[in-house]
């Protein structure tokens, strides 16, 4: 029997891209790359972990690639029982017993992938290394060299902003815009947080957020905003809280924070594009800042 097998299986693409999962269980999560920017080497776009491409099959490739493997090693051991019994029974001294074999046979199912890659919400083009990738939400490394989301912050925003325009149901996806804004944030702010000291920060809240890395790193994070654009952040993040924790109404917890809307108490949030495209705008300033600053440091 051979001592190496080679089997090559073909997976399935969607408009040039192949899917892929992050194989840290603690992430695991979907992502796709443009089939000709694949490399040897990938990171997961979401915890940023590196790995050999082959250990980023999906589930479905994976199950796929074991119905595969598993009609070639069929065949293999067929064809390997086959000439065995063959050498067996036609050797001097079988023949001379009167025995014989007669060889079985066995056809080897073609295997075709039975499922499509799934939809992911934006598609990417990292400037520096040319990386084409999709990914869910906003935040996230480029897979191709890992670099910070913030050069891709511009494509993930503009991506946004004409899904809230073709919305048939705008104010839903202002809600996930809002809060996919904030979780840009949160996620940017707990990267740069582990470069700097073992101690979590609470990063869905501005100022506590404004705090932690004032202790930590001596960094004012929005040094670089004006009181407008603070008030517009102030506000994105704290209609997005309402929104996910009640049902979008100003509450007496909203105007303590943002107490410049005091007349609006036991009203409807309002959302809206241009508030969200200036609440971007700001957070690409300081998130910017935060990430030169910290890796300064680093």
């Amino acid at each position: 029997m051979k001592d190496h097998l080679t089997i090559s299986v073909h997976f399935p693409t969607k408009q040039g891209y192949i899917g892929r999962a992050c194989n840290n269980p603690q992430c695991g999560q979907y992502f796709k790359v443009c089939e000709s920017t694949v490399q040897d080497t990938m990171y997961c776009p979401y915890c940023g972990d590196s790995f050999d491409n082959q250990e980023l099959l999906t589930k479905e490739q994976t199950e796929h690639v074991n119905k595969v493997v598993k009609q070639e090693a069929l065949d293999l051991v067929h064809n390997e029982l086959n000439n065995m019994l063959k050498k067996t029974f036609g050797s001097h001294s079988a023949r001379k017993s009167g025995l014989s074999y007669k060889p079985s046979s066995f056809r080897k199912r073609n295997i075709n992938p039975t499922y499509e890659e799934r939809e992911v919400d934006s598609e990417l083009h990292c400037a520096i290394c040319n990386t084409k990738f999709q990914v869910y939400g906003v935040f996230g490394f480029c897979p191709g060299c890992k670099e910070e989301n913030v050069l891709v912050y511009d494509a993930n925003i503009k991506i946004i902003e004409a899904e809230i325009a073709s919305s048939p149901n705008p104010d839903r996806q202002l809600r996930h815009a809002y809060n996919d804004l904030v979780s840009t944030f949160e996620n940017i702010c707990t990267r740069k947080s582990s470069r700097i000291t073992n101690e979590t920060g609470h990063f869905q809240v501005l100022f506590e957020a404004r705090k932690y890395f004032k202790k930590h790193a001596q960094i004012d994070i929005f040094d670089k905003l004006d009181n407008k654009q603070l008030l517009t952040l102030r506000r994105l993040f704290q209609k997005r809280h309402l929104y996910v924790h009640s049902d979008g109404t100003i509450n007496d917890k909203y105007i303590k924070m943002i107490p410049e809307d005091s007349k609006l108490l036991g009203q409807k949030a309002e959302l809206s594009l241009d508030e969200f495209r200036e609440a971007a705008a700001a957070l690409y300033i300081a998130i910017g800042d935060l990430v030169k600053r910290v890796e300064r440091k680093g």
